[in-house]
């Protein structure tokens, strides 16, 4: 009752019911239910005359206070509860209640006085947790073809045919000749401080501005100046010193000193060239890079085996391979970010090398089904040994003539992919794949696979005298907007001049390489500032993020033709047993070897004849030579601001309709024959308006007069036929 406590006599202790939660320290249940007697230890019940009030609370404990000890059976509340849980939410019901089997556990349990830590012993096995269990519904057939449907898509999302190749195909680092990193270093710190002390400048070096790279040892020379001295206890004169134990100075060098003595600090070291940078970025010293007389090669696998190359291809199939900079450590590029990658450098200073590093990187991590390639090799003889591999869009080009083609494509396929994206509401191509993926989960094979393109141009320069204005302005409009389609550009060129490398080019192409290169000229025309012509060659180059205010110097990989070879023998291999698997019947999901064009990257080999629908340019064209007197393809070029192909194409559209005459071997201009105004005469007007008879008859002469003239030079030119005479030529 609530009234109070009753307590039963010693012999025949018990509590209330452990639902009540409380029950003394010492206890035996003597009851289950509500609806049984008291009774005593012995089964006996007990007469509510023995019951008397409990106005003791001492043996009286929490029952949640003692609820956690799980060596107790009688703690497990689980006993009294397993039917329990089994009850529907609601009013319980006597007869969902086993009676007999709750009494018979907790009698079972406890036929003696024993304390807490004694019970387990004397209760011998524990009473096992049961937890209700629920019968599976029926299975949902909708749901498991669903649910199959999901997992296939996953696995078609997730798993690719092609397997990219190990880096054990590469050359292995250990095998490459090793020698001991740098000189003396403190011998020339010491020969580099006394040096400008010779010329009154105040500096130091220190040993842990020493950084060791692969090609050049840098000498970090701190300006200092003139310290400020006061006398010590002894009255000698030492120098102040901050809180932080730096010297204080009275005035201190300026850095142009220093920069100044540079063609000095050269002839000192005994040095090939040396290169400044004043100040290093991130750093309080002043740069001296010098040439490591035991340098090194760095090789292309231990760079692809380094944790900064693997973290970045975690997170980009672009990832790129690039060297290790002035301190040893590994640089990797990410082409995604870059977004396009301008290259430049004289002949011989590692420029192809660089390019075939980017490719092999793409290829050692991208399949097809990745990245596709696109290779303008102008030289036929740098990337023409990548013909055959899946990954080629287009058999390389090495015709100038099918540049363009190919550039009109790209933006074709640029502008392709943003009416797509623009129509999915997606962003660019990491949006689009994610949006792929989702679909493919839920069954939806709708949307197809873009990869991303590179297209990548050993020699610009040639393109740029063959048609200047069509290259530069395509080149720009993808470099513009085809980021976010996945279509990226690496260009490079051995001719940086300002009118290869344009204005508008270096404008769009923020990320930038300089090899070596012969003057400051050429250094300022790729990375905006002078070094590059202080590089020692050989894969030494400057390299210039889109995020950086100031290049870092790298020792690029290095990637041997042999190298390469296995590589594109690694592609081509299998490229061949998928295409035989697939038409053997085998795996539905064998990638079908791509054809040596794919789908509208076709190039009309007779594109040149669209020119003659063109009559604006025809006519302007026309009208030039006529203004002149002479026609010339340099001179359609210079006038109309087109290339070499399609001026050539309107010389001979201009020959065909006999406005001009036919090509002398003396190289001289050729003549124009027809001095009327030929679209006047095409319109049929007779003429035009404001015209006599008279000046029709002025033409008719002319026309006559150059004709014979024409005639004269072709006869004794020998290119008449024998059996014209005079008299033919005359009636003519």
């Amino acid at each position: 009752t609530t009234s109070g406590r009753k307590k039963v006599p010693s012999n025949n202790a018990a509590g209330p019911s452990p639902f009540l939660g409380q029950r003394p320290r010492f206890s035996r249940y003597s009851s289950g239910v509500a609806s049984s007697p008291p009774s005593n230890g012995q089964g006996t019940p007990v007469s509510p005359d023995d019951i008397e009030e409990d106005d003791d609370d001492e043996d009286i404990i929490d029952f949640e206070a003692d609820f956690d000890q799980e060596d107790d059976p009688l703690n497990d509340i689980n006993i009294h509860k397993k039917h329990i849980s089994r009850i529907p939410r609601g009013p319980r019901l006597a007869s969902q209640l086993d009676l007999a089997e709750h009494n018979n556990a907790i009698h079972g349990a406890n036929q003696q006085l024993l304390p807490f830590n004694q019970v387990d012993k004397a209760a011998g096995k524990k009473v096992e947790k049961k937890f209700p269990t629920m019968e599976p519904l029926a299975p949902n057939p909708l749901q498991k073809k669903q649910s199959g449907a999901n997992s296939q898509g996953a696995d078609a999302a997730n798993e690719s045919p092609w397997k990219v190749p190990d880096t054990t195909l590469l050359n292995n680092p250990v095998e490459v000749k090793m020698q001991m990193l740098g000189d003396d270093t403190a011998t020339l710190a010491k020969t580099i401080q006394d040096t400008l002390r010779s010329f009154r400048v105040e500096a130091e070096v220190k040993q842990e501005d020493i950084s060791i790279g692969p090609t050049v040892i840098r000498f970090g020379i701190r300006p200092t100046g003139k310290p400020e001295m006061k006398p010590d206890a002894q009255g000698k004169l030492i120098p102040v010193r901050d809180a932080g134990g730096n010297i204080v100075y009275e005035s201190r060098t300026r850095v142009s000193r220093v920069m100044a003595l540079q063609n000095d600090l050269a002839l000192v070291l005994e040095a090939k060239t040396i290169r400044m940078e004043a100040p290093v970025p991130g750093r309080p010293y002043i740069g001296v890079e010098i040439p490591n007389k035991n340098s090194r090669l760095v090789t292309l696998r231990e760079v692809l085996e380094s944790k900064e190359y693997q973290a970045a291809r975690a997170k980009s199939k672009l990832a790129i391979a690039l060297g290790k900079d002035v301190a040893g450590a590994v640089r990797v590029g990410d082409l995604t970010r870059m977004p396009h990658l301008l290259i430049a450098g004289a002949t011989g200073a590692g420029k192809s090398v660089c390019i075939n590093t980017i490719i092999a990187s793409i290829l050692t991590q991208a399949s097809p089904e990745d990245v596709r390639l696109l290779l303008v090799d102008p030289k036929m003889v740098e990337l023409n040994m990548y013909s055959g591999i899946p990954h080629l869009l287009f058999p390389v080009v090495t015709e100038v003539e099918r540049v363009v083609p190919l550039l009109r494509n790209a933006i074709s396929e640029m502008e392709k992919r943003y009416r797509l994206f623009s129509k999915l509401g997606v962003r660019n191509l990491d949006g689009y794949r994610k949006l792929r993926a989702e679909k493919i989960v839920r069954g939806d094979f709708s949307l197809k696979n873009l990869p991303a393109i590179v297209m990548i141009i050993d020699e610009l320069a040639d393109l740029m005298m063959a048609a200047p204005e069509e290259v530069e302005g395509m080149i720009c409009r993808l470099a513009q907007l085809a980021r976010a389609t996945g279509i990226h550009l690496v260009v490079a060129t051995q001719r940086p001049s300002v009118d290869v490398i344009t204005g508008l080019i270096k404008a769009n192409i923020p990320t930038r390489i300089s090899f070596m290169v012969s003057s400051a000229v050429d250094s300022r025309t790729i990375i905006d500032m002078g070094g590059a012509e202080r590089l020692l060659g050989r894969g030494d180059m400057l390299y210039l993020p889109a995020d950086a205010g100031r290049p870092e110097r790298i020792q690029g990989s290095f990637l041997a033709d042999d190298e390469a070879e296995k590589l594109v023998a690694y592609w081509r291999r299998q490229a061949v047993e998928h295409t035989n698997t697939a038409n053997n019947g085998g795996r539905a999901n064998a990638p079908v070897l791509p054809q040596p064009v794919e789908p509208g990257w076709e190039i009309n080999e007779h594109a040149s004849d669209d020119f003659e629908l063109e009559d604006d340019l025809l006519e302007r064209a026309e009208e030039v030579v006529r203004e002149y007197e002479r026609a010339s393809i340099s001179l359609l070029q210079r006038r109309l601001r087109i290339g070499y192909s399609r001026a050539a194409r309107l010389i001979d559209l201009l020959e065909e309709r006999g406005i001009i005459g036919q090509f002398e071997s003396s190289g001289r201009s050729r003549e124009v024959l027809d001095s009327g105004n030929g679209s006047e005469r095409r319109s049929g007007n007779g003429g035009g308006e404001g015209r006599t008879v008279a000046d029709e008859a002025a033409d008719i002469v002319a026309e006559e007069k150059a004709r014979e003239e024409f005639l004269k030079k072709q006869r004794e030119a020998g290119r008449l036929s024998p059996h014209i005479t005079g008299e033919d030529e005359k009636g003519n």
